[in-house]
């Protein structure tokens, strides 16, 4: 087993294209001290004109809601879907531009409270309370925060990596998350997000202490540097990538459906989705091996795939949860109703990589 990895390794880390290769950025998580000014909690039941909850003050508060973002907290980023907290992020910043990258500012006190009253407030509350000054702001120091990555490339969809006991990749199609802990990734091919989400949650993930054994050391401390030098490798046959990355949109729905079953502490739901979604998983992963290990996939596996899986018209955000679920079951189900189905998966997969801790 050990001398196997170790030449799984060598074999993967022979790819010429890394993930910095292809990206147009990757950077880390926004950084305040004052983490408790900016974070407050969503109203519990989704009421509009419910207030939101400022974890430092303990108190309902009102705030603008169009400067309070969606937060991604640590290990709970998600996995292909981005799972978000129960929290926002307030940035009381301006942003112009239309490209992938925006230009950003933090908005002067005097503007703020003349356009953001509320969270103008809820700022000097916070500075009385916290720092005993009831004197007016004359700096946007106080609110402002670091890494302007992050804001600049809000509203760009991106992908978000969190590590826990191994990498966890979410793809953000708004891009309107922000987060801490991990790192994002734009790409610079708007194309190549649903594949790339897919190797980067693939069994590589496992060994990506071993991938970057030279940049960084054991635990994994996961950098944008670190992380740009993560092997890409793009399969020779469009189809195979064209199957990973439908496959990947069924993941990132599958998943989210996951994250709401868990909230909603539906066991029986959950339950089915975990086998719904293990079932697709193990097929994108071993299309994504054969392509890190320079395999031809059997054309009669490709054959198969191909006959079944598709992407839905028009998009998941169409249809409804119900038609979704039923026809990945219906998928799933015409797939092992297939003739040389389980054959080809079995010549396919690699149960001792799975297997890896």
């Amino acid at each position: 087993m050990f001398l196997k990895k170790n030449g799984l390794v060598e074999k993967i880390r022979e790819t010429p294209l890394t993930l910095g290769d292809i990206s147009e950025d990757v950077f880390g998580g926004i950084s305040t001290g004052n983490i408790f000014l900016h974070k407050v909690g969503f109203p519990g039941n989704n009421d509009p004109q419910a207030m939101f909850m400022c974890e430092g003050l303990c108190v309902a508060v009102n705030i603008e809601p169009e400067l309070v973002y969606p937060y991604v907290s640590g290990t709970l980023a998600g996995k292909f879907a981005v799972r978000s907290s129960p929290y926002g992020f307030m940035l009381p910043y301006e942003f112009s531009g239309s490209g992938v990258r925006k230009a950003c500012r933090a908005i002067p006190p005097s503007e703020l409270q003349e356009k953001y009253p509320l969270a103008y407030y809820q700022v000097m509350d916070f500075k009385k309370l916290f720092h005993h000054d009831a004197s007016p702001l004359d700096s946007a120091d106080y609110y402002s925060v670091r890494g302007r990555k992050v804001m600049e490339y809000l509203n760009t969809p991106k992908i978000i990596i969190n590590e826990g006991y191994r990498l966890q990749a979410a793809y953000d199609p708004t891009g309107n998350h922000v987060f801490r802990e991990g790192c994002g990734i734009v790409l610079k091919d708007p194309e190549k997000y649903l594949y790339v989400t897919a190797v980067l949650n693939s069994p590589l993930a496992k060994l990506f202490p071993s991938l970057c054994k030279n940049e960084m050391s054991y635990p994994v401390s996961l950098t944008p540097a670190v992380l740009k030098r993560f092997p890409i490798a793009f399969p020779e046959d469009s189809r195979v990538e064209n199957l990973v990355s439908t496959l990947s949109s069924y993941l990132i729905y599958l998943h989210g459906q996951q994250y709401a079953a868990k909230e909603a502490e539906n066991s029986g739901w959950l339950d089915e989705l975990t086998e719904l979604t293990g079932f697709y998983e193990e097929l994108a992963n071993l299309l994504v091996m054969d392509t890190y290990l320079g395999k031809d996939t059997s054309l009669r596996f490709l054959e198969i795939l191909e006959e079944n899986v598709h992407p839905f018209a028009g998009g998941m955000e169409f249809e409804n949860d119900g038609s979704l679920l039923a026809a990945m079951h219906c998928i799933k189900q015409k797939l092992l109703g297939t003739r040389d189905f389980e054959k080809c998966r079995l010549d396919v997969g690699f149960p001792d990589l799975m297997s890896f801790p």
